[in-house]
């Protein structure tokens, strides 16, 4: 089965609840493969909605899995330390605190100050002086919300 196909299915669900497709993967975790498809809303999506997602999911991919091994189906939102895809995503949340994993593996975590086409520009705490960083895009492996504790 293509995996993409669970976008498809869902669409007409996704569209009658104002949903976003967020993503799907196939996963091994521990000993069981796991079908995971996010959604996300854009006020936040709660449990019951998700748990509606994944019953109609359920009910419709059986026309497709017959050639797939025993599997669980986990629909889920993208969560607190969402991953940031795109530059739209990223412009959404400025002002958000953020997480940045270089390439070099040199962590940045503060507040996502600015972005453009090549940067963003992250204000971090150290021993409580603010220093602004402007990360290259490129040079960046991850970026994604963070939850300040």
């Amino acid at each position: 089965m293509d995996i993409n196909i669970c976008e498809k299915i869902l669409e007409p669900f996704i569209k009658e609840n104002d949903l976003i497709f967020y993503s799907v993967e196939l996963t091994k975790e521990a000993s069981e493969l796991v079908l995971r498809v996010t959604l996300d809303k854009e006020d936040g999506i709660d449990l019951e909605m998700l748990a509606k997602a994944n019953e109609y999911l359920s009910e419709r991919l059986d026309k497709y899995d017959a050639d797939m091994p025993e599997y669980l189906l986990e629909v889920t939102s993208p969560g607190a330390e969402r991953v940031l895809r795109n530059d739209e995503e990223i412009e959404k949340y400025l002002g958000y605190y953020i997480h940045v994993e270089m390439n070099d593996n040199t962590i940045y975590e503060g507040t996502l100050e600015e972005h453009d086409n090549d940067s963003v520009t992250v204000r971090v705490n150290l021993k409580g002086r603010f220093k602004n960083f402007k990360l290259l895009k490129q040079n960046m492996k991850l970026i994604r919300l963070a939850v300040k504790i």
